[in-house]
């Protein structure tokens, strides 16, 4: 007669304990909801594979803490998973955000006019760029060039050109994501 199923809870306390064979039946009980789900939040299945393994350490780590009194099993994992996602989506947010940053700064920079020493391919380049930033809108180039060329806050702008903040936000990221598209076509010839 096989032995009855073991609860939630109980394999939580017993993993909290130390004990892997409790962690393992909670990890094969909910992994192929919790990926399901980071897959839905994260919208990449290797991020959702990276965030899985995370929360996992977490919870055999802070298994012990789990408290029966306060919530129910499933609903502590669905929230340390959660959590863990949310970090992952602010992160990448972050990164991407610099890395446009990053790009645009170094290819705004370089368009002025003729560079001492500049190779061919980077004149080609410095000139592609120019080409995609007057592919722009005029004003999504117009704030670009105030927030990367000047240095400018996004607040700043809004104020010195009476424009609402939201606008100014909307014209850049726009005009940063049309840049992008324009320079990955011509960059990479």
């Amino acid at each position: 007669m096989p032995s009855p199923e073991l609860t939630d809870e109980t394999l939580l306390q017993r993993a909290g304990a130390g004990d892997a064979r409790a962690f393992e039946q909670i990890y094969d009980r909910h992994s192929p909801r919790l990926f399901g789900f980071l897959c839905q939040m994260l919208g990449n299945e290797k991020e959702a594979e990276d965030v899985l393994q995370e929360g996992f350490l977490y919870v055999w780590d802070h298994a012990k803490a789990y408290d029966s009194t306060r919530s129910a099993p499933s609903t502590w994992l669905v929230m340390i998973f959660r959590n863990k996602a949310i970090d992952r989506l602010r992160a990448l947010g972050r990164r991407e955000k610099l890395l446009e940053k990053a790009a645009v700064e170094e290819a705004v920079l370089r368009t002025s006019s003729e560079v001492p020493g500049e190779t061919l391919e980077e004149r080609e380049k410095r000139l592609w760029v120019q080409q995609a930033l007057q592919a722009l809108p005029t004003e999504q180039r117009r704030l670009i060039e105030f927030a990367f060329l000047k240095g400018l806050t996004h607040p700043a702008i809004a104020e010195s050109l009476g424009l609402p903040l939201g606008t100014v936000k909307t014209h850049i990221r726009r005009g940063l994501l049309k840049l992008r598209d324009l320079m990955k076509g011509g960059l990479s010839r």
